[in-house]
């Protein structure tokens, strides 16, 4: 049984894992921190290398560190992807002040312990795992290891949906959630930047003359706020909102930065469309609104395919002594673009984890084992079906 096969060897190899964990903690790797990002690319490469990975490295923009891909043929037919991420959202100099370390209750402390470099680690050995059991039943298994997710992948997302397209699995290798579920579901996310163009005046002689772009801001923050639905799980917020620069003036210009999420596509391209309906049609004359989308990530949407993937992984699971369950998260990350690929994927296949983007993060080991196991297999299987 491959479960059983693959448990056999996480265990044996868990004190590895520890130290290759601690190691690339060692490492800051912020998302803007080029030669961090490069350095944990560079050890990421040899072991890859060592594992008769053939490497591609790109330097996709020189503001980011670079995309790494290891690709491994092997007897197969099935095409399988699985993604993690280098960069952290911590600052270059936290490794040194906050060093990796492990509490007597065996969670281990670091930046980017678990979001991601846990994940990191867990998809070079469930690698190793396979090629030193023989089991290279796939066509291809691809490893993606990615430099920018932790500011919504700019350069990064695009490069990994071209080489996840077509894919027959794909697994990101994104913690479990913190009670251990894997996750079936994102929301989606878009960014707006939003400009509103008014008319300046003297505030105190002539207002009149004057269209104020502030107010005509806080009437669209009042809109937005308002398209917020908690029946489709659609949330709107209006994270930053400027206007003017003297008391004596009436504003001629402000901006707003918006955020919003659903769990589908739908509902999220339909609060779009409301917004530039409004934004056609301002409640403050002689304003104009001009609507910027800064981002734009589709859901990762629950699909019969993606719940193909997530049974199996709980039959697995149980094989291997535990029980999670699916999750469905407010959170987004690349899965979201793979998944909108329409290929079936699967996140949250990383060891136990929490506390993300904080220092109180934390990383169980003692779900290490099993959950590089359950990895193993499920690609295992995944090849076979």
């Amino acid at each position: 049984m491959i479960a059983i096969e693959m448990l056999r060897r996480t265990e044996a190899a868990s004190q590895t894992y520890e130290e290759d964990l601690a190691h690339l903690v060692s490492i800051d790797s912020g998302s803007h921190d080029v030669a961090g990002v490069n350095r944990v690319a560079d050890w990421v490469q040899r072991r890859l290398e060592k594992l008769g990975f053939a490497i591609e490295r790109r330097t996709l923009d020189a503001a980011y560190g670079d995309l790494l891909v290891g690709r491994k043929r092997g007897s197969g037919s099935r095409r399988i992807v699985a993604f993690a991420h280098m960069d952290t959202v911590f600052e270059r100099g936290d490794a040194a002040e906050r060093p990796f370390s492990v509490d007597a209750d065996g969670m281990a402390h670091g930046p980017g312990v678990t979001d991601d470099k846990a994940g990191v680690v867990a998809g070079l050995h469930a690698a190793a795992h396979l090629v030193a059991a023989g089991a290279d039943n796939y066509g291809e298994l691809v490893l993606v290891f990615t430099p920018d997710e932790e500011i919504g992948s700019p350069v990064g997302g695009a490069a990994l949906q071209s080489i996840a397209d077509g894919a027959d699995a794909a697994f990101c290798l994104e913690c479990a959630r913190e009670n251990g579920d894997l996750v079936v579901a994102r929301k989606g996310a878009v960014d707006l930047e939003i400009t509103i163009n008014g008319v300046a005046a003297h505030s105190g002689i002539e207002p009149e003359r004057g269209a104020h772009a502030g107010l005509e801001a806080a009437h669209l923050t009042v809109f937005l706020q308002a398209l917020a639905d908690p029946t489709q799980r659609l949330t709107v917020n209006v994270g930053m909102l400027r206007a003017g620069e003297r008391i004596n003036i009436v504003p001629d210009r402000a901006t707003m930065n918006v955020e919003m999420r659903a769990v589908q596509k739908h509902v999220l391209d339909g609060a779009l469309e409301r917004l530039r309906e409004r934004a056609s049609d301002p409640a403050v004359a002689g304003t104009s609104i001009e609507v910027r989308e800064v981002d734009y990530c589709a859901p990762m949407e629950e699909s019969e395919a993606g719940n193909k993937l997530a049974a199996s992984a709980l039959v697995l699971a149980k094989q291997l002594g535990f029980e999670p369950g699916l999750a469905h998260t407010g959170g987004v990350s690349d899965a979201n673009r793979v998944a909108a690929l329409g290929v079936p994927t699967l996140d949250g296949l990383g060891p136990v984890g929490g506390g993300d983007h904080s220092p109180s993060e934390w990383l169980d080991l003692a779900s290490v084992p099993r959950r590089v196991a359950l990895l193993a297999a499920l690609i295992h299987e995944a090849s076979a079906a």
